[in-house]
């Protein structure tokens, strides 16, 4: 009976100690929430970062959605990092509402830092290419995708740049380019603002551009908290997104 009742407190203690370690690990959080894009770094090696959302609602004249997500990053070498993105992969309200890229997508992917540059304490432009596979998710079906991504990056004291240049394979079989930039805030403040602009074209739909202005507030070196608001348009549908979230990084 003793033990019973002492494994529950255990756990909860094991629970207690497990985020304090994580609290004060020495790392520091590169989050590339909220943004629909990428930057061209990787988590390090054996550390897990948690994008916790983005919680995004959505208003459109379709109607009004609701979408939750998470995206899982793994350092699995130097210079690599393993992707679980489903920040799109849950949809509830309006199944018309697609605006947004791979609305209902969840993608599994590997990530490699080309050349090490300012991103990597290093000078010059760094240069990242993520390939992955795009997954079915609910509460829609289908088969699956490949996307393939590349990505370069330039910090300076004042703002950082990075670039995307995106091609997919759809899961229906179709062909899809995204490409855009995001430009932040120096990195050295706490709160720093954020943009980014979109452009993305599918061989049977409209081509979508899209512009999110918002803020990253490095709280820790292991939290990080996000919010933004995402303008869009996809040939008459004008789409208004609020976004926000947070990102747990966890060291060993």
């Amino acid at each position: 009976m003793t033990f019973r009742r002492a494994a529950p407190l255990a756990i909860l203690l094991a629970v207690i100690l497990t985020v304090l370690l994580a609290v004060l690990a020495p790392r520091t959080a590169r989050a590339y929430r909220p943004f629909d894009q990428t930057d061209a770094d990787v988590a390090e090696w054996h550390t897990v970062e948690l994008e916790l959302g983005p919680l995004t609602y959505t208003w459109a004249p379709s109607g009004d959605a609701y979408a939750p997500g998470f995206i899982f990053n793994y350092g699995f070498a130097h210079g690599f990092e393993l992707v679980f993105d489903a920040s799109k992969a849950f949809l509830f309200g309006s199944p018309q509402v697609d605006a947004g890229r791979r609305q209902l997508d969840s993608e599994l992917s590997v990530k490699g830092v080309l050349r090490d540059g300012s991103l990597q304490g290093g000078t010059g432009v760094s240069v990242a290419c993520e390939a992955g596979v795009l997954l079915p998710a609910l509460p829609i079906a289908g088969g699956v995708g490949a996307a393939l991504t590349f990505i370069a990056s330039q910090r300076w004291p004042a703002l950082s740049i990075h670039l995307n240049a995106e091609g997919d394979l759809r899961r229906d079989g179709g062909f899809a380019f995204i490409g855009g930039g995001i430009i932040e805030g120096p990195d050295a403040w706490a709160l720093r603002p954020v943009g980014e602009l979109l452009f993305a074209e599918e061989a049977d739909q409209p081509a979508t551009f899209s512009g999110l202005g918002g803020a990253i507030w490095r709280a820790s070196p292991s939290f990080i908290f996000d919010a933004a608001v995402r303008l869009a348009r996809q040939d008459a549908e004008r789409v208004v997104e609020v976004r926000a979230g947070l990102t747990w990084v966890i060291g060993n």
